[in-house]
């Protein structure tokens, strides 16, 4: 559940969430997107069945001072086990803290414990009439992307380990100047899910 948490639901089967260790001075210098507040209903994407893509059934942003609190909220299965319902239930309470970078012409969603420890995520997103779009990185192409450009690179590197995915460390100007580079190119970006503004 950790991991589900650590993506805020919307990116765990894809892991189109890119994990980040620490935001650093970054996190300050994100900043509140009015077009995120309120709540999200999934919409999938064209031709799939919206049950087949993660992330939650809603989204709900509620500004708290300089920040949103999020909320990834699913139907609880009333056939399944008390253990389990009542773990679905806690995880709907969840919350976490999001804030928005502009990284290039594009807008990420950076997401972390309220508390400020322990692993975050990013992700890119846009908003158009009504429609939230959330983009993963697409790895392969970024891994190669930082083998053949950035090969020295010390916090934005494959990870160790199966697979290959990018991760993060500690969110640096690094960090920063190597998103810069691939932000505006869609080849570097996937489509996982979309919603609609219900409230």
């Amino acid at each position: 559940m950790k991991r589900f948490w650590q993506c805020l639901v919307a990116v765990l089967a894809l892991s189109s969430c890119t994990s980040v260790e620490d935001f650093g001075i970054y996190w300050d210098k994100g900043f509140i997107d009015p077009a995120l507040e309120g709540t999200w209903k999934k919409l999938g994407l064209p031709g799939q069945d919206s049950n087949s893509i993660p992330g939650p059934d809603l989204w709900r942003f509620t500004r708290d001072g300089s920040r949103y609190s999020l909320e990834g909220i699913n139907p609880t299965d009333r056939t399944a086990e008390p253990g389990v319902i009542e773990q679905q239930k806690a995880d709907n309470q969840r919350r976490m803290s999001g804030r928005t970078l502009r990284i290039g012409k594009h807008l990420f969603l950076m997401q972390r414990n309220p508390d400020g420890q322990g692993e975050g995520a990013i992700e890119r997103y846009d908003v158009r009439r009504g429609t939230l779009q959330e983009y993963y990185i697409n790895n392969g192409a970024a891994v190669e992307f930082l083998k053949a450009k950035h090969p020295t690179a010390k916090n934005i590197k494959r990870n160790v380990g199966e697979g290959e995915y990018v991760v993060i460390d500690m969110f640096d100007d690094e960090v920063f100047q190597v998103l810069s580079e691939i932000a505006d190119n869609p080849a570097y970006w996937l489509l996982s899910c979309r919603y609609k503004k219900v409230l």
